[in-house]
């Protein structure tokens, strides 16, 4: 199981967030190779389209929705991985306001929350059907 740094383990809706980038490049890799299992081709898809959706789903939040929003979505799903914090408050400066680091990391653990309750539903109701 994967651990963060305080010996606790990541929350599913954060390993599928932390999995982001990795599976979108893995995918981009396979869809070059001619010879791919077009399986893992539909999985790696799949899985993107979830996220993806997940993500845009926060914008339904009645407090904060852009913010969780967009917190995610550079943290996470941006093409460019950033490469520290600082950075991550610019580009929300960029894309919606900015908001102080404090905030940053409060936000970001509320969104995470709110994937991992949709997640839960989800797998709930693949279960029963």
């Amino acid at each position: 199981m994967v651990r963060k740094a305080n010996n606790r383990p990541y929350s599913p809706a954060h390993k599928l967030l932390l999995d982001y980038r990795l599976t979108k490049w893995r995918k981009s890799a396979l869809e070059v190779v001619q010879e791919a299992n077009q399986g893992i081709l539909r999985a790696y898809s799949e899985q993107l389209c979830l996220t993806e959706e997940l993500v845009a789903s926060l914008r339904n939040n009645k407090r904060f929705g852009d913010k969780l929003y967009w917190i995610i979505y550079i943290t996470y799903l941006s093409n460019r991985q950033p490469g520290d914090v600082e950075e991550i408050l610019a580009e929300i400066a960029k894309n919606h306001e900015p908001i102080p680091r404090r905030t940053y990391f409060r936000l970001r653990a509320r969104a995470i929350e709110i994937l991992d309750v949709r997640l839960n539903e989800l797998a709930a109701k693949n279960s029963k059907n």
